[in-house]
Order: C-alpha cells, then sequence, then structure tokens
C-alpha cells in the first residue's frame, strides 16, 4: 500500500507508514462524472464508450515530511483498525524494546517486542534526532514473522527517548543451516533499522571424540542384552526354554514345540475334567481318541500353535466293572501333518482316576474255607448299592432294595470247590468275597469215627445236632440243639433266630431257637470254628401247612400253566408213578411222570419215602418251585412236595 504522505510503499497489512508513520488509508479510485465522461466521449468520437471504462492513476501529493517533525496532535487517539491483521507465524520471534518514558510519546502506538539477541542502535553524542533513511521505492528489509503485530516507533524532535532496540538470530531464522546431531552457538548480529539482516555465523562447540566411542559401546551393549532377554523370554514362552526344541522343531522333523500337557478342572455342571493341550507346528491336525469320541482340531497361527480340549473325567473312565482301585491313563492324542503322516503325543504325566468301591458283606458263610455234609450251600450278605448286580460263580442273583440278597448254591458232588460271591457295577471297583468249600457226606453211627453220632461232620471240627430235634412242624418257632467239640464255636445263618445263641465250648453243647412263622422251608447254617479250622452244615426245618385246608384248596394239574409259569402262589394235585429218583439227601429230588407230561418233585427226607418200579401211584400235593434241568440240558417244571400218598 502506498503512503499518501510520504509516497513509500508498506505491506498491505500496515496501519501506519514505516517510513513516515502518516496513517495509511486505501486507496479509492477517483469519482469521473458519467454524463462528462459520456458526452465528451460521444462528442469527439460519436461512438459509445466501452462497459469497463477507464480510469487515471490518482496523483497523490509528496510534500517534505519526515517523522520527526510530525506532532502528536496529527496521531488520532484511537484508530480503528481498518486492514486485514498481520498473517501468523508458527515460529515465534519475540522482540524486546526498552520501556518508553514517556507515556504521551507512545500513546496509540503498538511497540515492537524485542528477541533475546539485543540490536545495539548507535550511540548518540548529541540530542538524539532520528534520521529516515533515503526513501525508496520498495524496501528491501523484511522482518520476521510473529504473532504480534510489530509497530515502528518513531522519534520525536520534542523527545529524546533511546534508540529502538530490534533482536534478531532465533534458531528458527536459520532453519536450512541448523543440525540437530550438533551445537552450534549463534552469534549477536547488528542489523541497520529497516535494512535487511545479516545471516547468524555457526561455530561448531569441540566435543571430545571419546565420548562418542563410550555411548556407542553403551549402547551397543544395552542392544545385546535386550537380544538376550527376548531370546530367553521367546524360547520359555515357545520351546519350553530348550534350543535343542527350538532347532529339533524349526529345522527338523519334531512338529512338537513344546510338551503336551494335561491340567485339571470342572465343566460347567461341576464335574470334574481336564484339559488336554497340544502343543505343534501351524497346519497339523491334532486327533483325540476315547472310545467312540473323536475331537480333530486343525492348528493355527491364530490360536498360537496350540490346539486345548475340555475333556469331562468320564470319557476316560469305560463303561464297566473295574478290579483295580485306580485308573493311570495317557490321553491317546495323534498328529496329522499336511502330507498325511501320524506322530503319537507323549505325555509326561498321566491321569490318575480313582475307582469307587461297592460294599459287600457276607454274613452266610461265616469263614472262607469250611467242609459241609450237604451239597445246598446257603448264600446271604448285603451290598452297599443297590443297583450293583450280585453274582455267585458267574450267575446273577437277586437284590432288595435295601441291599440285601438271599440264595443257595448247590454242589454237584463230593469234592472241594470254590464258590465266589461279587458286586459289580460299571464304573465301580468290583467287590469280591472268596470261599473254598470241601463237600463230604454224614457219617453213619460206628463207622469211620468210632463214637461219632449220626450227622456228625468229618473233618478237624466235630459237631452234630441231635436226633430229638423235630424237623418238621405247623408251629411259629422250631428249636435247634446239638453237640461239638470242646473248645469250638458255634454260629447260625441263614434263619432269624428268637432269642440268642446258646453254647458251652467246654461243655461242648449248643442250642438255638428259630422263627417259622409262615409255612416254607427254613435252612439253617450251623458253622463250628476251631481255632483255624471250620465246618460248616444246613440243617433244614419246614414248617408246613395244615394237612386238611391245603388238600381242600389245591386245583387240578393244569400243566400248561406251571410250564408257563415255573413259580406262582397255588396249590396243585399231580398223580403219576415214579420213574427215577436224583437225590435222597437232605432232599428227596424225583421225576414223576403224568399224563400231561413229566415233573419234577422235591420233599424234605424222613417225611415221606418213594421208590421206583413198584407199581404204585403217588398223589403229591405240591407247589410250583421253579424249573430244574436235566443232565442231558432239559428243562422240566419243579415243584415242592408237601404231603405224599400212595395207593395200589
Amino acid at each position: 500500500m502506498k503512503c499518501k504522505v510520504c509516497g513509500a510503499m508498506n505491506e498491505d497489512y500496515l496501519e501506519y507508514c514505516e517510513n513516515c508513520a502518516a496513517l495509511l488509508t486505501p486507496d479509492e479510485p477517483e469519482e469521473v462524472p458519467a454524463p462528462a465522461v459520456e458526452e465528451s466521449y460521444v462528442a469527439s468520437t460519436g461512438e459509445t464508450p466501452p462497459a469497463w471504462g477507464f480510469v487515471r492513476a490518482p496523483q497523490w501529493p509528496r510534500p517534505e515530511f519526515d517523522a520527526n517533525t510530525i506532532s502528536e496532535e496529527d496521531i488520532p487517539e484511537v484508530q480503528p483498525s481498518r486492514f486485514a491483521p498481520r498473517p501468523q507465524d508458527v515460529r515465534p520471534v519475540q522482540y524486546s524494546a526498552p520501556a518508553p518514558t514517556d507515556r504521551g510519546y507512545t500513546e496509540g502506538v503498538r511497540m515492537h517486542t524485542p528477541a533475546a539477541s539485543a540490536y545495539t542502535a548507535p550511540v548518540q553524542q548529541s540530542a538524539p534526532v532520528y534520521t529516515a533513511p533515503v526513501q525508496q521505492s520498495a524496501p528491501v528489509y523484511a522482518a520476521p514473522q510473529v504473532e504480534e503485530e510489530p509497530v515502528r516507533p518513531y522519534s520525536s524532535v520534542q523527545s529524546t527517548p533511546a534508540a529502538p532496540v530490534k533482536t534478531v538470530g532465533t534458531v528458527s531464522d536459520f532453519d536450512e543451516d541448523y543440525d540437530d546431531d550438533d551445537d552450534y552457538s549463534y552469534d549477536s548480529y547488528s542489523a541497520p533499522a529497516f535494512g535487511g539482516g545479516k545471516k547468524a555465523k555457526k561455530s561448531k562447540r569441540s566435543r571430545s571424540g571419546g565420548s562418542h566411542n563410550v555411548l556407542f559401546i553403551a549402547a551397543v551393549a544395552v542392544l545385546v542384552v535386550l537380544i538376550a532377554v527376548f531370546s530367553v523370554i521367546f524360547l520359555n514362552k515357545n520351546y519350553d526354554g530348550s534350543i535343542g526344541a527350538f532347532f529339533s522343531c524349526t529345522f527338523g522333523g519334531n512338529p512338537f514345540p513344546k510338551k503336551a500337557t494335561i491340567t485339571e478342572t470342572t465343566m460347567e455342571s461341576g464335574d470334574k475334567a481336564y484339559i488336554v493341550t497340544i502343543y505343534c507346528k501351524n497346519n497339523y491336525t491334532a486327533r483325540f481318541t476315547s472310545g467312540e469320541t473323536v475331537k480333530e482340531d486343525v492348528v493355527g497361527a491364530m490360536a498360537r500353535n496350540c490346539v486345548a480340549w475340555r475333556i469331562p473325567e468320564t470319557i476316560f473312565v469305560p463303561d464297566e466293572p473295574f478290579t483295580v482301585s485306580e485308573l493311570r491313563i495317557k490321553p491317546d492324542v495323534v498328529v496329522i501333518s499336511p502330507k498325511g503322516e501320524e506322530t503319537p503325543v507323549e505325555f509326561e504325566n498321566e491321569i490318575v482316576i480313582p475307582i469307587p468301591a461297592i460294599g459287600l458283606a457276607i454274613t452266610s458263610p461265616t469263614v472262607s474255607d469250611f467242609t459241609t455234609d450237604t451239597a445246598v450251600v446257603p448264600i446271604t450278605g448285603t451290598v452297599s448299592d443297590n443297583t450293583a448286580a450280585v453274582f455267585v460263580n458267574e450267575t446273577q442273583i437277586p437284590i432288595d432294595e435295601a441291599g440285601n440278597f438271599s440264595t443257595s448254591y448247590t454242589l454237584p458232588e463230593n469234592g472241594s470247590y470254590e464258590l465266589k460271591v461279587e458286586a459289580r457295577k460299571n464304573r465301580y471297583q468290583t467287590a469280591t468275597e472268596v470261599f473254598n468249600i470241601t463237600y463230604g457226606t454224614g457219617t453213619p453211627e460206628g463207622t469211620g469215627t468210632g463214637d461219632a453220632p449220626s450227622g456228625t461232620v468229618e473233618g478237624n471240627v466235630v459237631f452234630a445236632v441231635n436226633d430229638s430235634v423235630t424237623r418238621y412242624g405247623t408251629t411259629s418257632t422250631m428249636t435247634v440243639s446239638g453237640t461239638m467239640e470242646q473248645g469250638a464255636v458255634i454260629t447260625v445263618s441263614g434263619v432269624e433266630l428268637e432269642g440268642d445263641l446258646t453254647q458251652d465250648p467246654n461243655g461242648g453243647t449248643f442250642s438255638f431257637t428259630v422263627k417259622t412263622p409262615d409255612v416254607g422251608l427254613y435252612g439253617a447254617v450251623i458253622t463250628a470254628t476251631k481255632d483255624n479250622a471250620a465246618k460248616s452244615s444246613t440243617f433244614y426245618l419246614e414248617h408246613r401247612p395244615d394237612k386238611d385246608d391245603y388238600m381242600s384248596g389245591v386245583h387240578v394239574l393244569d400243566y400248561d400253566r406251571i410250564k408257563q409259569y415255573p413259580e406262582h402262589d397255588q396249590g396243585y394235585k399231580v398223580s403219576g408213578k415214579v420213574k427215577e429218583i436224583y437225590q435222597t439227601a437232605p432232599f428227596v429230588t424225583a421225576l414223576i411222570s403224568t399224563d400231561k407230561g413229566d415233573i419234577v418233585f422235591s420233599y424234605y427226607s424222613g417225611v415221606s419215602e418213594v421208590a421206583t418200579g413198584d407199581g404204585k401211584t403217588y398223589h403229591l400235593y405240591a407247589d410250583p418251585a421253579g424249573t430244574y434241568t436235566l443232565s442231558d440240558g432239559t428243562q422240566l417244571p419243579h415243584m415242592h412236595a408237601w404231603f405224599i400218598l400212595k395207593e395200589g
């Protein structure tokens, strides 16, 4: 913008002339009356002037004017800003100037802020009079851009303030030559007022070459330590800290960077489980197999080169009974390469699963080794879990809701036998009791043992039941008494006693009373024990029904029914001839032939006698008692005869 007073050119954003400090006003085009121009132009040429017209440059007066001669009255106290503000610069340049001594001198003038390096004006010997430099058409000096709009102070003739001080030379003034890696000191420089400044000189500080070497060595040492630390962390995280595993997995054929692990945990339901983690190379397939359960997953980098399965404990336990108290299992896992090669996974630890046991208590027999004079051995006891199955020599027997069971086992012939009772349940430890039995017969009086009475059991421990004991009747109790070897101890099982067992080891006697409330056959197992020897014998007591009442209530034989339903509550009359006798003691077991079919019947010996080939017809009053298997495998209906009548 051109000053209207002195004619000097100024920047567009200045309000006062830098040469004469006069108020700058924007150029306004000279108004030319349109009619006069139109008339003169039309009159002279006879043509219509162009629409844009012509504007003559204004002729501004150039009076002799000096900033040193201006008075305070020429400067308005408040001058509004009519120009665009100075452009902002992100690089701040500070200016410092001495504090003014005359408030009226600086009123309405904005002072420059001097920078850190001071511009020193020449010392004036006489009264300070500021002389403006020769006017130039275009000032050469370009001040550094600052945040605030600088205003050059001026000197008046009336006052003699100190010469303005201007400082330049900050680091931002030398961006093109500044080096961040070196230290430089910048010398102050003096710039003439409104003239171009001189670039500061740079001098590199002296530095010892040894300090560079020390820093370099320290940096290398720190770098080596960091590499070592991160290498250890990398090996521990991915290869169990083994350099050998790193090389064998990276450059060898080993697909396992780390060892497989097994960790105990629980399922959401609270059941016990195990987390099986397999570390393997990428793109390998890990396969877990347990019975019919198969799991497969592909190893990927996103899964940190591993596969983890949460497997319930029940999957590792086969659904079968066990003879051991605990299972030691290593999961069956293989990894399959992309080429199809399988490699089994080896586990250092194994899964240990305790197997719960079933409680089994045998009340009869009472000793594990004994001798008996009867082929039928009663077996009674209790199992702790009523859902378990009880087997006697691989034959399952029934149990009640309380876990009680009662049965008998028939020995085929004289000799030694092993009787095994087992309680089994899947995923439980099998409970087992084993008995060694010697099967012998009673010795008649006067033979074998000399003075031994009839019914004495052969062996080391001698005992016998008195002949006066009634073995059948219709009463609700029956009393049994007998003799035994001195020093022996008698136990009774298989029946319910009324009162206690009475025995005199020194006198060699014993007695007990059996409850027989219902019609049926009761087998009292009597065992005599002395030291490490024991003998056992079953003594049968028969509570028989009333003869007249029973016979009047029987039905005519329905062979098809008793064959289809071998056990039910109903008495039948069976008539026929005895064809064969299978056993005589302690029960008589024989085959009777009827007009509807053959039937096997049994009865307690001593009640009656039957014979074959005598031509007599036998009438049996009997109840169904199951089936009987002959030696050739044929199964026939089996009945218990309460009363036997002979005809002819």
